[in-house]
């Protein structure tokens, strides 16, 4: 296939995923994404979900990296890679005495990538950056009467979701570089519902925004090889469009109100891993200033991130002529860190961890992965936990043929 002809099949790939509306909807029901863009996605797709997310240092035939696009020059250079994730996950919260539960899922990611030429390595793929998803009650006395209540229903919906482009040179045997262009898309729907009054409040954003990468991947021993990363973005601002309808009994109104402005937050994170035989372990470190978000809630603010992810793959055996069982990847991770909310001033930790198996198929492999989440604050204020399942299919196809 001419280069040119695999630039604009990817370009078209990109642009088909837009138009599918793979967005961030359905993918969470927390109470608290109606705060800021919505709750954060990150290690909730992808091949390295059962690894705890690692993914700076990772760099394989079959991985398309959407977090280190440099990672994009370990693919095959022969074949084209696409990849979908789907996930399901049962999230329970409590806070001061009430509890609540819910379950989401719902298809996360898609992408698609291969070598353009020599050295020249392109992706393309839609990813969920922020979700909105929940639905609570209240009930507050009547000022002045005795056993008079009135109810109060708060519901939210939509999120942030990315459309990315990745280049990623490979400038010698050890060395890659990378760059990811994305176009930030969504809308978040708030709404509050008062006897027979509704406030719906509806905000719609888009932006450029760019991350890059750096890879260097080196070969110690015929068993035994080493890759380091390093990827940072930059503080990018968003301008969330604002109409709010409200509506009566007897009465529609809708008005455009002055539009809000919040961030796409700086970042820089740092990884490595070690191959040794049929083992990988992996690494990474992420710095996030969240701290740059703006909340309208006095009692929430955000604060930086720091994580810290660690995982292990085993693949016993690759070769076609042996037993199933034994090609089958095993993997296992954690990640630590804090949470980027802080209500009434309180903090808190968070953590995850996760494991699952990756199954060969005809021309790719099908990765599994358990994850258990939990974040608690101080003070009662807040405590969450999630059980999920992640599913991600990886297909291999050739993409050039080899001439003897």
């Amino acid at each position: 296939m001419k280069v040119i002809d695999k630039i604009h099949f990817l370009i078209v790939s990109i642009c088909l995923l837009y138009t599918t509306g793979i967005s961030s909807q359905n993918m969470t029901t927390s109470p608290y994404s109606m705060f800021g863009i919505g709750e954060l996605t990150d290690g909730q797709y992808g091949q390295h979900a059962a690894m705890g997310g690692v993914s700076v240092g990772m760099r394989d035939p079959i991985l398309i990296n959407s977090v280190n696009p440099a990672g994009l020059t370990g693919l095959d250079s022969l074949r084209l890679v696409a990849d979908a994730t789907a996930f399901v996950k049962n999230e329970w919260y409590s806070s001061r005495g009430t509890q609540t539960s819910a379950t989401s899922g719902n298809l996360s990611s898609f992408s698609m990538g291969g070598r353009i030429m020599p050295r020249w390595y392109m992706s393309a793929g839609v990813y969920p950056y922020s979700t909105v998803g929940y639905y609570f009650r209240t009930k507050e006395s009547v000022e002045g009467t005795d056993g008079s209540y009135y109810y109060s229903t708060f519901e939210g919906s939509g999120g942030l979701s990315t459309a990315s482009l990745s280049n990623a040179i490979l400038l010698n045997r050890h060395l890659s570089l990378g760059v990811t262009l994305s176009y930030v898309f969504g809308n978040i729907t708030q709404t509050e519902t008062q006897e027979s009054m509704t406030v719906a409040q509806k905000m719609y954003t888009n932006a450029f925004n760019a991350r890059f990468g750096l890879q260097y991947t080196k070969q110690l021993a015929n068993d035994l090889g080493v890759t380091v990363g390093l990827t940072f973005g930059y503080k990018q601002k968003l301008v969330l469009d604002n109409t709010t309808t409200v509506q009566t009994s007897s009465a529609s109104t809708e008005r455009s109100r002055k539009s809000l402005t919040q961030y796409i937050p700086p970042f820089v994170g740092v990884g490595a891993s070690v191959t040794h035989k049929r083992i990988t372990y992996g690494a990474d470190y992420t710095f996030r200033k969240y701290s740059t978000l703006v909340s309208t809630d006095n009692r929430v603010t955000f604060r930086d991130i720091h994580e810290v992810k660690a995982g292990i793959s085993y693949l016993p055996a690759t070769y076609q002529s042996e037993s199933y069982w034994r090609r089958v990847s095993y993997k296992a991770g954690v990640s630590l860190s804090n949470p980027y909310l802080s209500v009434s001033g309180k903090d808190g930790f968070s953590w995850r961890v996760s494991a699952g198996l990756g199954f060969p198929v005809s021309n790719g492999r099908i990765h599994t992965a358990l994850f258990y989440d939990n974040t608690q604050l101080t003070g009662n204020t807040l405590r969450s936990s999630a059980l999920g399942l992640s599913v991600s299919y990886t297909l291999s196809e050739l993409f050039y043929k080899v001439k003897l």
